[in-house]
């Protein structure tokens, strides 16, 4: 069977090779493939020549920076999960001309997050039997390990609901709400793995799982606002069906209005929650906690806080600053800049006090090496292959037609 013969309902084909891809895709297919290739072929090289010895790690810091990048694309992906879930469970029909988008950003960030963790564990494969022969369901880490890859299998069913046409059956909207569940308890998991651990004081915590969850959504809010203010209004717009001119109208007015405000909305929200955690970390005397003084003498914390929170705060604060596409792509770059810096932080920051010791025996200190950066363009080079390529092949700005748009003001 040939792939490229399939066809949609209406005809179209699954796979679009007769069309040429826009520069934009064609740019992050190249960038993807460039950057993608020389950070795989350093790791591949450095863990050929080293093994495990080419990460940092060390039994006081056993998890290194893998681990971060992982967290910021496990937890962007369920946020993206759930902005997707926001037309296909609940039927917020504002959303509804990026849903499919989400969808496929959720997969690929999926994907991405699991390749760095294969290329951190060593022997991935070995997941393939352990995980459903062993068993430990008292553990967090192994229902987080299957949730993610239940996630992962619901996506691609979802995905191929929508791409080939079936948004109102009754199939995809049932699999939306067992993946929106999924996308709820993976990243809240993936928060009790860090949460439970009362050997690690700076990370134990009940909220634990509510931040990672409120992050992810907003890094997911992110990536919306940054790929949907790279695409040309026109060539969006001209996705949805064009005899409706409140279809026009209501895609411009999500780009516009509803997505700066999302933005806005939830970054106050979780720089409230943060400023939370600071200030509980900072007054508390209870051992092990002094590494989150550690934590403000590090440029990550600063990049964060300044860059990552403040900074985007300030450029949404206002509507006439929200509605300019120049600064909900400057705003959604900083984010995400000020998000992967906080990953990386929090991993550091919770291992620093050494284990079974204390502040006493001096702080771990801990710099990623190079194999462990390279990880970085990697992980984001394939990425951005994905999303060229899903932009170009998949018709990402295709959607539904609303059963019932709303009618014209008098």
């Amino acid at each position: 069977m040939n792939i490229a013969t399939l066809t949609t309902r209406s005809g179209l084909p699954l796979l679009d090779f007769n069309s040429r891809p826009d520069p934009t895709s064609a740019f992050m297919m190249l960038a993807g493939a460039i950057a993608g290739g020389i950070g795989l072929a350093a790791v591949f090289i450095n863990l050929f020549l080293d093994g495990h010895a080419a990460f940092n790690t060390s039994s006081d810091m056993a998890w290194g920076a893998p681990i971060a990048y992982y967290l910021f694309f496990l937890l962007t992906s369920s946020g993206l999960t759930i902005i997707a879930s926001l037309d296909t469970v609940f039927g917020l029909r504002t959303f509804y001309p990026i849903a499919k988008r989400c969808v496929w950003l959720a997969i690929i960030t999926l994907v991405a997050g699991f390749t760095i963790l294969a290329l951190e564990l060593g022997h991935p494969f070995r997941m393939l039997w352990a995980m459903p022969t062993a068993l430990q369901i008292y553990s967090p880490m192994w229902w987080m390990g299957a949730l993610y890859s239940i996630d992962l299998v619901l996506l691609c069913v979802k995905f191929y609901l929508l791409h080939t046409e079936n948004w109102n059956s009754r199939l995809t909207h049932h699999l939306s709400i067992v993946s929106f569940v999924v996308c709820i308890l993976a990243p809240g998991t993936l928060g009790l793995v860090f949460g439970m651990m009362a050997m690690r004081p700076a990370w134990y915590s009940p909220v634990m799982p509510m931040y990672f969850i409120l992050t992810g959504f907003m890094s997911a809010v992110a990536f919306v606002v940054f790929f949907t203010s790279l695409l040309r209004r026109e060539n969006s717009a001209a996705a949805v069906v064009r005899e409706h001119r409140r279809a026009d109208e209501q895609l411009l007015h999500l780009y516009d209005m509803v997505l700066p405000r999302l933005f806005f909305v939830t970054l106050l929200a979780v720089i409230a929650m943060r400023v939370g955690q600071i200030i509980t970390g900072l007054w508390s005397n209870y051992e092990g906690m002094e590494a989150h003084w550690k934590a403000l003498e590090s440029p990550l914390f600063h990049i964060e806080i300044w860059a990552g929170f403040i900074l985007p705060a300030a450029l949404m604060s206002t509507n006439a600053l929200r509605a300019n596409p120049k600064m909900q792509l400057l705003a959604s770059v900083l984010f995400m800049v000020g998000i992967f810096s906080a990953r990386l932080e929090l991993l550091i920051v919770g291992q620093q006090v050494p284990l079974f010791k204390g502040y006493w025996a001096d702080y771990v200190e801990y710099t990623p090496s190079f194999t462990e950066w390279m990880l970085v363009p990697a992980g984001f080079g394939i990425f951005l292959f994905l999303y060229g390529a899903g932009n170009w092949l998949l018709r990402l700005s295709e959607s539904r037609v609303p059963e019932r748009l709303p009618e014209p003001a008098h």
